[in-house]
């Protein structure tokens, strides 16, 4: 899971590579069932979703001032779908919200959705109340709750703004974690060190997010 923001248009290519290299060789790898990413330029965006292996599928080739990126590893016995592939879009108020989550909630028996499909239904009902940063503690903490999970971590874009949230179970837990990154004008949220997989130069800013953060850029 990736997501990068920037004030200018840039090429997402070395991000995009990092994340093809995460999903392969990373932890908990590979991540091949499906990948999806969403785009911005501030004037449209588009999404695109494939059942591909992201390492089989060449970057995108467009600039973009805000994108999402995440590729799937989908639990045991599950047959891939392309309506389940990351990052899922809806609308309320007019607004358009992308949502991407790595980790697993238990006991879902929502017919035709995910766990993850059924955590944004949840995030969306408390948007319509709350502002992002609260609408995520507060899902997350009913969702603590009422079951099982081993992560809620996510991210969570109005396609201006982008959102992300560390929440674990285990606050040990070392498979299910976020990193920040500032690279001259780009902002970088990424599930891994992106150093552990391509050469980035420029780093100004690099931590790891806590457990129950939950940070805006």
């Amino acid at each position: 899971m990736l997501a990068v923001k920037s004030d200018i248009p840039i090429d997402p290519g070395i991000y995009f590579l990092a994340l093809k290299e995460m999903s392969e060789k990373g932890l908990k790898s590979p991540h091949g069932d499906g990948f999806g990413f969403l785009f911005s330029t501030g004037n449209e965006y588009g999404i695109f979703k494939s059942l591909k292996h992201i390492w089989d599928y060449a970057h995108p080739f467009m600039e973009m001032k805000l994108g999402i990126f995440h590729a799937r590893k989908a639990s045991p016995g599950y047959n891939p779908d392309l309506y389940h592939v990351h990052p899922f879009i809806s609308e309320i108020y007019a607004k358009t919200w992308v949502f991407a989550h790595n980790g697993t909630i238990h006991g879902v028996e929502s017919k035709g959705i995910i766990d993850s499909q059924y955590y944004f239904e949840r995030v969306l009902k408390n948007l319509k109340y709350n502002a992002p940063e609260d609408a995520l503690l507060k899902t997350a903490r009913e969702i603590e709750a009422e079951k099982k999970f081993s992560s809620l971590t996510c991210i969570l874009s109005n396609l201006e703004s982008i959102w992300v949230m560390r929440y674990c179970a285990d606050n040990n837990d070392k498979l299910h974690t976020l990193y920040y990154t500032e690279q001259k004008n780009v902002k970088i949220l990424s599930s891994e060190p992106l150093e552990n997989y391509i050469d980035i130069e420029g780093i100004e800013s690099f931590r790891e997010l806590n457990n129950h953060e939950v940070i805006k850029i």
